[in-house]
């Protein structure tokens, strides 16, 4: 009934394939702790619905609690199914078997009391606008949508309900998921907007970062990001990163320093001789005046000292009256460390490298 709504607002126009596709995990990334928490949540409702039945049904409740306790562990393991699945087939099947098993439960208790018929429609619709939002792909709204509705039938069938009661949910049911699937829509269309905008950004950062951040005017604009979102690609795929603090050291202490505009010149031919030292993937972003940041991906520390030596070296070959030398301080990041605290010890290691007389590399 609803495919072909759901297929003409699919929220994945414009985008190619691969796109979409991470598009939906991005999209499934940002929601699945609201969803989880959802899920593990609402089985609570059927334990708090047991306290209404022991007022009302008396000695009948002790029955309706074992009941309960079924359909609550039984919600709860689709729950941690689903939740462990991640964004695969498999959480879409555990999802509807959820939304199945969670009707299934209302029609179950609704059975032992027939004159709640009425009223059971209002918690699966409630269900469907709560739910569909959280259905990522087509498949996974069609799916909880069936999962809703069909026991509600089955109870309807079973107690043999008139005609009106029929055409009355069937009303209801529409109006629940059309309102659920337009909320849907809604809310991946906004959010196709944003993994749009964010990967423009990040290419746009990335590109300038893969020229190893061209020193200048607006290269430190950004670099911060681009170094958590690098620091997070590399924690989260257990490879290997090292930070390096870098600072630019006259030779002679005592020479007149350059005016602003020389300085600037100097600094951008220096950067050149940088990058022709880096590896394709290491970043280089400039902090301030004469200080430099380097991550290198997939390095250990012993790796980026050799590569930051290099750089010391090519530097200290420049043609120029006075090249400058360099002091560096470097680390490899550990696991599940915030990016600060590598770059910290990047930072005293830096300090130390001038204590010891300048123009060296020194590991933290």
């Amino acid at each position: 009934m609803f495919s072909s709504s759901f297929r003409r607002h699919e929220p994945g126009h414009g985008l190619s394939p691969d796109e979409h596709a991470r598009f939906q995990k991005f999209a499934f990334k940002k929601m699945r702790r609201a969803m989880g928490l959802l899920m593990f949540g609402l089985p609570m409702l059927f334990a708090v619905g047991w306290a209404r039945d022991l007022v009302v049904l008396g000695d009948a409740a002790h029955w309706t609690l074992l009941v309960r306790l079924v359909m609550i562990i039984g919600l709860l393991i689709l729950a941690s199914l689903t939740w462990l699945s991640g964004f695969s087939r498999g959480a879409e099947v555990f999802g509807g078997l959820y939304a199945l098993l969670f009707s299934v439960a209302i029609a179950v208790t609704s059975s032992i009391e027939p004159a709640r018929l009425s009223l059971t429609h209002v918690p699966i619709m409630l269900m469907a606008i709560i739910l569909l939002p959280f259905a990522i792909t087509r498949r996974s709204a069609i799916l909880t949508c069936a999962g809703l509705v069909l026991p509600m039938y089955g109870l309807l069938w079973y107690l043999h309900a008139p005609a009106a009661l029929w055409m009355a949910y069937t009303l209801f049911f529409v109006a629940a998921c059309v309102i659920g699937s337009t909320q849907r829509n809604a809310h991946l269309a906004a959010s196709r907007e944003i993994f749009r905008y964010r990967g423009r950004l990040l290419q746009r950062l990335h590109r300038d970062a893969r020229g190893h951040a061209t020193p200048g005017t607006g290269e430190r604009d950004g670099w911060e990001t681009r170094a958590h979102y690098l620091h997070r690609h590399q924690r989260d795929a257990r490879q290997l990163l090292s930070v390096a603090r870098l600072d630019l050291e006259p030779l002679d202490p005592g020479q007149e320093p350059l005016d602003v505009a020389a300085a600037d010149a100097l600094v951008r031919r220096i950067s050149e001789v940088m990058r022709g030292c880096l590896r394709h993937g290491d970043m280089l972003a400039r902090v301030d005046g004469r200080s430099f940041v380097l991550f290198l991906p997939g390095s250990d520390a012993d790796t980026a000292a050799r590569v930051v030596e290099r750089i010391r070296r090519a530097v200290g070959e420049m043609s120029h009256a006075s090249p400058p030398s360099i002091s560096a301080g470097i680390t490899q990041t550990r696991d599940r460390e915030p990016l600060k605290e590598a770059t910290g010890r990047a930072e005293a290691a830096l300090h130390e490298a001038r204590v010891r007389g300048r123009d060296r590399v020194v590991l933290a």
